[in-house]
C-alpha cells in the first residue's frame, strides 16, 4: 500500500475534525492551511487520526526539566525560555503540521502566534496545556525513541527509461519522534541496474527529513524491480520500485526491438574467465559488441564481421569481479542484450 494516499486520507480526517470545531474555537482555514486552538479532547482525536502521518509533529515548548520526566508520546522539545528559541522554530520544516503545548497554554499560545507570523501553514495550539491533558485522563510518558517513517510513496510504479539514460528517483524519510535517528543498514544494490547516493552516516533529529536519490540506468528492455529497505534504530521502512528499459529513438523511428533477426546465447552462464557467445544473422554485416557492468559502465567493446547463419565467438573476461554483466550486440539500428553472471 502506498504511504502517500493513506496520509492524504488521515489529512482529510483531521480537516473534518478541525472544520467541525470552527464555531467553538475560532479557526483560520484555507485550502492549504489550518491554524487553530483546540481542546485536549480535540487534540487527542487529531493525534489518533495522524498516527501514520509522517508530516505530523507534536511539540512541547516547556523547559527540558519539565519536558524530560513526562510529555506526550513522541513529542519533540523546543524550550520557549531558552536562548535562540525563535531561530530554532524558524528552522523547522514548514510543510508539516504542528500541535503545540506547554504547562497550561500560555507559552504554546505565544509560540503559535510566532509560527503564524513566520508563515507556518498548519498549527494547532492545545488549550489548557499538559495540565488539562492529564486532568482529563490522557496519558503521558517519560520515554524517548526515534521513529522512522516514509514521506515518499512506498510503492513507485513502473516507468520506462531509454537505454543509456539515467532515471533519478527522489526518496524522502523522516524522524517522527524525539531522539536521534541513526541508519543501520540498507539494501545492497550490487548486481542490479539501480544505484543510490544514500549516506548511511546521516542522522536525523525529529521532525527533520532526509532526501536521497535512487538512480536507474537500464542496459536492456527487461522490467527491473527493487525492494529498497532502510533499517534504523527507529524501525525499518521499505520502498518498492519498478522500472523498464526501452530502446532509443533514431530520429522518429524506434529501434526494431520486437522483430530482431538475432538472439544472443552464451555458455557457460554463469561463467568464470570466458564465455562463448552465439547469435544468428540473416546477412553479412559489421557487428558491434558492448560489455557493460551493472552500473551501466562499458568495460569492453569490439567489432566482429558477422557471417550469414550461426556466429560463434569466445569472449575472454579475465579477472572480472563477481557480479552481473550485460552483452549488447548492435547490428545497424537493431540491438539485443544478454544478461551474464560472473562467478569464481
Amino acid at each position: 500500500m502506498k504511504q502517500r494516499p493513506f496520509k492524504e486520507i488521515t489529512r482529510f480526517i483531521w480537516i473534518l475534525i478541525l472544520f467541525s470545531c470552527l464555531v467553538i474555537t475560532g479557526v483560520s482555514q484555507t485550502a492549504d492551511s489550518i491554524q487553530a486552538h483546540f481542546t485536549v479532547f480535540q487534540v487527542d482525536s487529531l493525534i489518533q487520526a495522524n498516527a501514520t502521518n509522517p508530516d505530523f509533529c507534536v511539540m512541547d515548548v516547556r523547559t527540558p526539566a519539565e519536558y524530560t520526566p513526562e510529555h506526550l508520546e513522541a513529542a519533540i522539545n523546543r524550550n520557549y525560555n531558552g536562548a535562540g528559541f525563535d531561530s530554532l522554530i524558524d528552522l523547522l520544516p514548514r510543510h508539516k503540521m504542528y500541535v503545540l503545548y506547554c504547562l497550561s497554554g500560555g507559552r504554546s499560545g505565544s509560540t503559535y502566534n510566532k509560527m503564524v507570523a513566520l508563515g507556518f501553514p498548519s498549527i494547532v495550539n492545545m488549550l489548557g496545556g499538559i495540565t488539562d491533558w492529564k486532568n482529563q485522563g490522557f496519558p503521558t510518558t517519560p520515554d524517548f525513541a526515534p521513529l522512522q517513517m516514509a514521506v515518499s510513496d512506498t510503492v513507485i510504479p513502473d516507468d520506462t527509461v531509454t537505454i543509456g539514460n539515467t532515471d533519478t528517483i527522489s526518496i524522502t524519510v523522516t524522524n517522527r519522534a524525539n531522539t536521534i535517528l541513526q541508519f543501520t543498514s540498507v539494501t545492497s544494490l550490487a548486481g542490479t541496474e539501480f544505484s543510490t547516493d544514500f549516506d548511511i552516516t546521516t542522522t536525523l533529529e525529529g521532525p527533520f527529513d532526509y532526501t536521497f536519490f535512487i538512480y536507474y540506468t537500464p542496459v536492456d528492455t527487461l522490467t527491473d524491480s527493487l525492494t529498497f529497505r532502510i533499517e534504523s534504530n527507529g524501525g525499518p521502512v521499505q520502498f518498492h520500485i519498478w522500472r523498464t528499459g526501452k530502446m532509443p529513438l533514431v530520429g522518429e523511428e524506434e529501434y526494431e526491438t520486437r522483430n530482431l533477426k538475432f538472439e544472443i546465447r552464451n555458455y557457460p552462464n554463469p561463467f568464470s574467465t570466458s564465455t562463448t557467445i552465439e547469435f544468428d544473422l540473416e546477412k553479412l554485416g559489421e557487428v558491434e559488441f558492448l560489455i557493460y557492468n551493472q552500473f551501466g559502465q562499458i568495460i569492453d567493446s569490439f567489432v566482429h564481421q558477422g557471417q550469414v547463419g550461426l556466429n560463434r565467438l569466445t569472449w575472454v573476461a579475465g579477472s572480472l569481479p563477481v557480479g552481473i554483466y550485460f552483452c549488447r550486440i548492435v547490428v545497424g539500428n537493431k540491438m539485443a542484450t544478454k544478461k551474464m553472471v560472473s562467478v569464481r
